[in-house]
């Protein structure tokens, strides 16, 4: 066997080791694509998310402004995930869900 061909071989070994590990790192991800909300409570959420300010607290970049904006808008948050409005936007849109689903067995037209 020649140089490069030792240093190929070790290569690909090497490369064949490391994809598993390298698949392994990444395992935190799981848990996102297994939520337990549905399509209209996470949309809810991003809703009053938007609502409250944190989603404007979340771009701006002016960390002096951020501190006060940001406690007040978590509180706004607060408030409005436990709020009747919460609840309805969660009504409306699993509403809106159900209009465009298509019932089991039954084709869409």
């Amino acid at each position: 066997m020649t140089a490069k061909t030792l240093i190929a071989t070790a290569l690909i070994a090497l490369s064949a080791a490391a994809v598993p590990a390298f698949a392994q790192s990444y395992s935190h991800l799981d848990p996102i694509t297994q939520s337990q909300k549905s399509r209209a409570e996470v949309l809810a959420d991003l809703e009053i998310y938007r609502e409250s300010g944190l989603a404007a607290v979340d771009r701006t970049e002016d960390t002096s402004l951020e501190l006060n904006q940001r406690a007040k808008a978590e509180a706004r948050y607060a408030e409005l995930k436990v709020s009747p409005k919460y609840a309805a936007l969660v009504q409306r849109f699993a509403a809106k869900e159900g209009k465009g689903a298509v019932t089991e067995g039954v084709s869409a037209r």
